[in-house]
């Protein structure tokens, strides 16, 4: 694969030809002109300038074809594919300059401003710019390289990219993990490139077209919200949504269910769980881990347990204990070693004092979030310990 890239021009035309070939960068042979000898070229493009009085204005224009580190090219095949694309601008003086020192193999290409054959300027239009990039697929596809789409249209879907997104989404409906994902992928004839540090998933179709995620036009494909969803379990958390679903309903889709976990992220993150707060939400030992890094705090967990396990029941439960700190923080216990105070003078309990009431408090850590009739705190405990919940399914959205 070979994108094309014009770089807005930054010096003048001596300045960008010593630029591209310095010998640090490159090497005699990688240097060649088209239309004019690379020797001279700078010579040669001033001369046709002055030849049509066209000395003024733009000088020249300054192309990058750079290559996939992974591409299956050496530097002499990337200076000749260089070659033949500079040969598409008919009547343009180029120089082609192939650089061997970065890992990614790229030509530079300084193109003269003034046609020798016409002496019309050229003029970087969009349209110009589909054919240019047009061109550069049909030489990767002579050379056996992948290929990109020429101009990606949300509204107008080459069916190539239609078939990868039903294919994205059939091997999520299969995949627990990044790497099952992949797995199924490559099943199917597709290539995923997958890595940490890169800020998309790229894909290659079995016709060797290359795609991004950001490409498809989808939300819930996109390489962030695609890490959420396998961060859940995946097909299992899936097929948790699916067995939850009420009967007549339809079934949760792979999108519904990557959109469901994005939305309740992007409210942890934003700290609005008020759309949360009538519901029960069961967390996986991965989401509870996830939370705990990002620094959110976790309320009303409910750990669902074997009923006859009780080794797991008593084993270290980070959750369980995140939730009872949040409940003695000391904002909480001077508003309710005040509240019952006032409740002690009010029945005139003569006989206890602040250090007693205090001491009630540390004893029994339930009543430092008491806030109202003793039937409603007692139905509180009993939700955080699994009663009365009618079910302990998965995660309730």
């Amino acid at each position: 694969m070979a994108n094309v890239k014009f770089v807005a021009v930054s010096r003048g035309l001596s300045g960008i030809v010593d630029y591209v070939t310095k010998r640090e960068k490159t090497t005699d042979k990688l240097i060649t002109g088209v239309n004019c000898v690379a020797q001279t070229a700078v010579h040669e493009f001033e001369a046709v300038k002055k030849q049509f009085h066209k000395t003024d204005g733009r000088t020249y224009y300054h192309i990058v074809q750079a290559f996939a580190p992974d591409d299956p090219v050496d530097f002499e095949m990337v200076h000749q594919i260089g070659l033949e694309f500079a040969a598409h601008f008919k009547g343009y003086q180029c120089l082609v300059a192939t650089h061997i020192n970065t890992n990614h193999k790229h030509n530079h290409i300084i193109m003269n401003s003034v046609n020798f054959e016409t002496g019309m300027k050229f003029h970087q239009s969009a349209k110009e710019m589909r054919m240019v990039k047009e061109f550069n697929n049909k030489l990767c596809r002579k050379y056996g390289l992948s290929i990109t789409e020429t101009k990606a249209d949300p509204f107008h879907v080459p069916k190539w990219k239609d078939k990868l997104k039903a294919a994205i989404r059939q091997a999520m409906e299969c995949s627990n993990t990044r790497e099952e994902f992949m797995t199924e992928m490559k099943n199917m004839g597709y290539g995923v490139k997958w890595e940490p540090g890169q800020k998309y998933i790229t894909y290659t179709t079995p016709d060797n077209i290359r795609c991004r995620d950001n490409k498809l036009f989808n939300q819930a494909l996109l390489r962030g919200n695609m890490e959420l969803y396998f961060s859940m379990g995946g097909a299992a958390y899936l097929e948790q949504r699916r067995n939850a679903a009420e009967y007549g309903e339809q079934l949760p889709t792979v999108d519904d269910a990557v959109h469901g976990v994005a939305s309740i992220f992007d409210a942890m993150l934003a700290g609005d769980n008020d759309r949360f707060h009538l519901e029960t939400i069961h967390h996986s030992e991965q989401e509870i881990e996830m939370m705990l890094q990002m620094g959110r705090k976790l309320e009303r967990v409910v750990r669902v347990v074997d009923d006859d396990d009780e080794q797991q029941q008593k084993k270290h439960d980070p959750a369980k204990e995140l939730y009872y700190a949040s409940l003695l923080l000391g904002d909480l216990l001077r508003t309710e070693r005040k509240h019952r105070q006032e409740q002690e003078d009010d029945y005139e309990y003569s006989d206890m004092d602040e250090n007693s009431i205090q001491q009630e408090i540390v004893d029994d850590p339930c009543a430092a979030y008491d806030e109202g009739p003793e039937e409603e705190q007692d139905m509180e405990y009993q939700r955080y310990h699994g009663f009365g919940f009618g079910g302990m399914g998965g995660m309730s959205m």
